[in-house]
């Protein structure tokens, strides 16, 4: 099994944060500079060209703000996911050369995820997490005991995320002509002080030990592509 970091994919997204960021950003300076001027040589003395004036302005300052955001996003994100490193590693022990481990996965249209693997049963999206503490999963929600021993609602819901990412990759592999490929999902738990308990997940959970049975229970059990077609998903995922 291949355990890859698509790093070409997060520099050509930085690259667009940035393109975007910047003319967010020069157009709010543009925006602030004449309505400052404005204010020096108004063209016209009537109250529907100060409320243009005082729009000008701030419709500039807040463009110079989000301008800044989408810089300082583009400038930080994330180069690679240790986490979801360390799942591709417990992985590569079990899984042959047929698949390939996708970690640290940022597009365009699909956003930001964790890991896809994808191989001849289909492609599965991984929510990677090292929550600490106890955690309950019922169907699709989560809750937690609090250091009282409160029982009370997550404040995250892994199950939605890994949901979330799911929707997009497939709408993904559709643009591409791969609607054939199945797209499922796994949360992990990485932390050795994180204690799981489960009543009908609506997406399987584990722990790194637990990984590989888990996913022999659903993932693993038939193989739905061809490999012409796990070529395809996989280039998708690193260049599409």
């Amino acid at each position: 099994m291949q355990n890859i970091n698509p790093s070409r994919n997060i520099a050509r997204r930085g690259r667009y944060y940035l393109f975007i960021g910047s003319v967010t950003f020069f157009g709010g300076a543009i925006a602030v500079t004449l309505g400052i001027l404005f204010f020096f040589f108004p063209l016209w003395h009537t109250f529907a060209f100060e409320v243009l004036r005082a729009l000008l302005i701030f419709a500039g300052v807040v463009a110079l703000i989000a301008g800044i955001g989408i810089i300082i996003r583009a400038l930080t994100l994330q180069k690679d996911n240790p986490l979801a490193y360390a799942v591709g590693e417990a992985l590569s022990q079990f899984l042959d050369n047929r698949y390939t481990y996708l970690r640290n996965v940022s597009k365009r249209g699909v956003g930001y995820i964790d890991a896809v693997l994808v191989g001849p049963p289909g492609a599965l999206v991984f929510r990677i997490v090292d929550y600490t503490g106890t955690w309950i999963n019922e169907r699709g929600e989560w809750r937690i005991i609090n250091r009282k021993g409160q029982l009370r609602p997550a404040g995250t819901n892994p199950t939605r995320e890994a949901v979330r990412d799911v929707i997009a990759l497939r709408k993904f592999f559709a643009k591409r002509g791969l609607s054939q490929v199945p797209v499922y999902a796994i949360v992990v738990f990485t932390s050795e002080f994180a204690k799981l308990s489960a009543e009908g997940p609506v997406v399987p959970i584990c722990e790194i030990p637990t990984l590989y049975a888990i996913m022999r229970r659903d993932y693993l059990t038939d193989e739905r592509i061809a490999p012409p077609t796990v070529r395809a998903a996989v280039d998708a995922i690193m260049d599409g």
